[in-house]
């Protein structure tokens, strides 16, 4: 993995935009620690729970698929050798499947 940890760092990649979307997920959790307080549901609140894994899976997504778009335009413009290119794929195909 410090191969693409190495690599990823020519690729610059801004994720603020995911700021407002985090703000809402932290509200959700908000949410749920009041409905725990409140003693609502726990089939209100396990829906809560899962809509708010959901929202940060996307968070997830995003910021991966981002990322991995920037080290690509960075690995073209660059010029990487075929091997490198294999190396890198391997190395996120990796880190994808321990993600799911």
């Amino acid at each position: 993995m410090a191969n693409f940890r190495s690599a990823h760092k020519s690729a610059s990649t801004n994720h603020t935009q995911q700021l407002p979307r985090l703000r809402r997920i932290e509200g959700q959790v908000r949410g749920i620690q009041q409905m725990i307080e409140n003693e609502r549901d726990c089939i209100e609140i396990t829906h809560q729970i899962s809509a708010t894994i959901a929202a940060l899976r996307r968070v997830q997504g995003d910021m991966l698929r981002d990322h991995l778009t920037a080290l690509a335009e960075s690995s073209v413009s660059g010029g990487l050798s075929a091997a490198k290119a294999r190396q890198l794929a391997s190395e996120v195909g990796e880190l994808l499947a321990r993600l799911s």
